[in-house]
């Protein structure tokens, strides 16, 4: 072995270790930054009527939160913020348990019965 193959063999070991630390810095902090948007997106749908859907619909928001795909959860976001039942939601919520078959009125009736369904399955 000469010193340019050492030499070239040191430069790939080190290139290697800090591609692998850098790799892992960013999975790091990607993780990170998932859970922090994730965490505000939790806050947001908390502040509208759809947490409470959820909740009487045994949903739980934080578990709805990281199964969803984040555009189903801006769309659902988006249709509770637009609308107009909600006296007829209000009531429905204030029973406490609700039925996924009893939502007609929802905007995003579809979606939660099928994420219902989803969490009423076993394993």
């Amino acid at each position: 072995m000469n010193i340019i193959s050492i030499i070239i063999g040191g430069l790939l070991a080190v290139l290697t270790l800090a591609f692998t630390v850098l790799l892992a810095s960013a999975i790091v902090f990607n993780l990170n930054a998932g859970k922090k948007y994730r965490k505000s997106l939790a806050n947001s749908v908390d502040q509208l009527r759809l947490s409470k859907m959820l909740s009487a619909l045994g949903i739980d928001v934080d578990t709805y939160v990281h199964t969803e795909r984040i555009v189903d959860i801006q769309q659902h976001m988006d249709r509770c913020s637009a609308c107009d039942n909600v006296e007829k939601c209000d009531d429905q919520i204030s029973t406490g348990q609700l039925d996924a078959a009893d939502i007609g009125f929802c905007n995003n009736e579809q979606s939660l019965q099928e994420i219902a369904r989803k969490n009423s399955q076993p394993g």
